[in-house]
């Protein structure tokens, strides 16, 4: 494709090259600290997926000589919370969540740039409220060493602590994106949209 040529749909073609971007110095690397972190994160959650799978196919094949794990059903439920949270803030940097712009379509110039601004800050927001809660319910079950009433107690604040470091890492990348708008005018919003 010719540099003059504009693609069809600019904003797959842009996702295509994540390093050709318009951020300072400064801001590259912090976004490259949030990607890395991200992709650390979306890795040790595909890690739980495969880790689950496993599980449930050894607990099919331990019933069928009528004995069981005991602990899949558990062991399982925590993994679909660490997965979730663990991959949501690579999804949202990848652009893999729904967004809906059916205002932001419409608008432009310094509307437009409010518009996103109130929804990168009311977004982060949440997630700086979500997470400063969770940090007090992981901090007060790690102090009080609650654990599950299972055949293998787990202490619950290690799987409540994947609920905080999924919405850490979310926040950052909301920063990120806050970062960017203030400094070169746009979010680089690269997700699904409707």
């Amino acid at each position: 494709m010719s540099p003059a040529a504009k693609p069809d749909l600019p904003e797959i073609e842009e996702h295509h090259h994540p390093d050709r971007t318009d951020d300072p110095v400064w801001l590259a690397a912090i976004a490259r600290v949030s990607t890395i972190l991200n992709r650390t994160a979306a890795i040790i959650s595909a890690s739980f997926l495969v880790a689950m799978t496993l599980l449930i196919l050894l607990e099919i094949c331990m019933r069928i000589f009528s004995t069981s794990t005991y602990m899949a059903d558990v062991l399982v439920g925590y993994g679909v919370a660490a997965i979730t949270f663990l991959a949501a803030p690579w999804a949202l940097e990848e652009g893999a969540m729904i967004r809906v712009t059916a205002l932001t379509d419409k608008l432009s110039g310094a509307v437009r740039w409010i518009v996103e601004a109130f929804a990168i800050a009311s977004s982060g927001g949440i997630m700086w409220f979500l997470a400063a809660r969770q940090w007090q319910t992981v901090a007060k079950l790690f102090d009080r060493g609650s654990t599950s009433e299972h055949l293998i107690p787990i202490p619950l604040w290690i799987p409540e602590s994947f609920f905080f470091v999924g919405l850490v890492l979310l926040l950052l990348q909301i920063i990120v994106r806050a970062l960017r708008l203030v400094a070169v005018g746009h979010g680089e919003e690269r997700a699904l949209t409707l």
